[in-house]
């Protein structure tokens, strides 16, 4: 497995970059704190540049590590995006392929968070499609997309259907969530008609899209984290105290050498988890796992690190480093959180450690 980028993801990633900077300027994610922010050109934009596709084909040059690579320089741009969520809703439902369209993937209860299993929203067949009922919460840009991915549960299986946003029975209430440029918002579907060929049935294809999903939100974590480092690196540099730059301070270098490092490392277990799936190997399931979990606590600690590093300054309403911490505590709460991959890892290792001990000896952890 190569764990390097290719030329081809490479060169995705400096276009992605160079596009960017040039759409997503500071006031862009600041005017969704105001609740003026808009992000229907950049949308079509994106669309037309295929970003939407990335990975879907079988002869694709960028696979999973694409998405990974868009997935972080949007999330170091801060740009409002639903590129994780199309490229889970088009891997669980063929229809959106080719050029997929905005979706916005409505997952998340009340009481359930991010888990697929025990879930409140049912979907029950009336005979030409289904029907929709549940209250799902965080739903990101849920007011601007047309179609709304909903996960359900259907006759004790996970379904995922595409619901069309201005469906009879669909009431869409926003939230003060803490990611502004998320423009998130509860969604509650009341007896809504899905036709049959807008709905996946079956845990695997789902499993493997939302492993997808949680790998690149990993991704837009780092992004986002990693725009934090440099904002605190280039104020090293120039911020002075006693006549020096503070960055030529040992406590200061060590700080950021740190956060360095915490960067590159996650950033790498992003890498291999998205190559893993990518060429479905027997551990891409842990290997997304492991990721998601230490991006999230990684790219939490890097902020906090950042933070240090720019002292009062850093804590302003006017500095923009409250907006990419944001980003990292959304990020870190889709697709579950650390310690929701955590406890999964650990089942993973007791199943595997009880079935080595039953092999040997005959014995079972039970």
């Amino acid at each position: 497995m190569d764990l390097e980028l290719t030329p081809e993801q490479n060169e995705l990633r400096s276009l992605a970059a160079d596009l960017l900077a040039r759409r997503i300027p500071p006031e862009v994610p600041r005017a969704y704190l105001e609740g003026k922010g808009e992000a229907g050109e950049l949308w079509r934009e994106l669309a037309e540049l295929g970003w939407y596709g990335v990975g879907l084909e079988d002869d694709d040059p960028f696979g999973v590590p694409g998405v990974c690579v868009l997935a972080e320089q949007l999330g170091k741009a801060l740009a409002p995006s639903v590129l994780v969520d199309v490229a889970v809703a088009a891997r669980i439902l063929p229809l959106l392929q080719p050029g997929p369209a905005p979706v916005s993937l409505a997952v998340a209860e009340p009481d359930r968070q991010w888990a697929r299993e025990g879930l409140e929203t049912s979907a029950v067949s009336d005979g030409s499609g289904f029907r929709v009922s549940g209250t799902k919460i965080g739903v990101q840009h849920a007011a601007a997309v047309e179609e709304l991915g909903v996960l359900a549960a259907l006759d004790d299986e996970p379904a995922f259907l595409l619901v069309p946003r201005a469906a009879d029975g669909v009431e869409i209430i926003p939230e003060h969530g803490l990611d502004p440029t998320a423009a998130a918002a509860t969604v509650t579907f009341e007896n809504v008609a899905v036709g049959a060929d807008s709905a996946a049935v079956g845990g695997e294809a789902i499993e493997r899209a939302f492993a997808v999903g949680a790998v690149a939100t990993a991704a837009e974590s780092v992004g986002a984290a990693s725009a934090c480092l440099d904002l605190a690196v280039t104020y090293a540099k120039v911020r002075e105290q006693f006549g020096r730059p503070i960055g030529s301070f040992q406590a200061v270098q060590h700080l950021l050498a740190e956060a360095h490092v915490l960067r590159e490392t996650s950033w790498s277990a992003v890498l291999y988890a998205a190559a893993a799936l990518d060429e479905e190997t027997p551990d891409a399931a842990e290997a997304t796992t492991i990721a998601k979990a230490y991006a999230s606590r990684v790219a939490r600690k890097v902020v906090e690190g950042a933070l240090q590093v720019l002292g009062g300054i850093g804590f302003t309403w006017e500095h923009d480093l409250h907006l990419f911490l944001r980003r990292v505590l959304a990020c870190e709460q889709r697709f579950g959180d650390a310690r929701f991959h955590e406890e999964q890892l650990a089942l993973a290792l007791a199943a595997r450690a009880g079935g080595r001990l039953a092999a040997t000896t005959g014995r079972s952890l039970e």
